[in-house]
């Protein structure tokens, strides 16, 4: 099946199916359609103000994410993982508050691991393969976890999942219009 990239990118919230669906891997990685929707999904990335950004949540069911990484203690190096896995991750984990474009104003405590190896297609790069920790390792789980259809209130225990029922129900009411 070739590739197939939205004209239009609309954004996606909690209640949109796309965002439980696993994506599909992207066959050219350097088509210049893709090329577009790139361009396009930063736009997105950066009216939404966010350090990550998948395309499921842009109504895209293609496997790639953008990431911002720290440069010169910034989040100012933008960078495009294509078809990205999770190769390795450390036993060390970290707890800290997480929050996601398609939960407006929603934050939780979610464990992530420290540090994560991961392969991915880079343009202009080839397939990469490098390690990163803290909060850009923390970005990647969070966006190759949106690729598998997986949203960091999975992360959550029944009980804490039970206590933000409401705010799911009126974030998916709001902005699913």
């Amino acid at each position: 099946m070739p590739d197939e990239y939205p004209k239009e990118l609309s954004f996606c919230y909690w209640g949109n199916p796309i965002l439980r669906e696993r994506t599909v891997e992207i066959e050219d990685p350097e088509s210049k359609e893709l090329r577009e929707f790139i361009r396009k999904m930063r736009a997105k990335l950066e009216e939404h103000n966010g350090l990550g950004l998948a395309a499921n949540q842009v109504n895209c069911n293609r496997r790639i994410c953008l990431v911002t990484f720290l440069k010169n203690n910034e989040f100012s190096d933008t960078r495009v993982l294509i078809n990205p896995e999770i190769i390795e991750k450390s036993e060390e984990s970290e707890v800290s508050e997480e929050g996601c474009l398609s939960f407006p104003e929603l934050y939780k405590n979610i464990s992530r691991p420290k540090k994560i190896k991961v392969k991915a297609y880079i343009p202009g790069e080839g397939e990469t393969v490098f390690e990163v920790e803290d909060i850009t390792a923390r970005v990647i789980c969070h966006e190759v976890d949106h690729l598998n259809g997986i949203v960091f209130i999975d992360h959550l225990s029944q009980t804490q999942r039970s206590l933000i029922k409401k705010e799911l129900k009126r974030i998916a009411k709001e902005y699913n219009k």
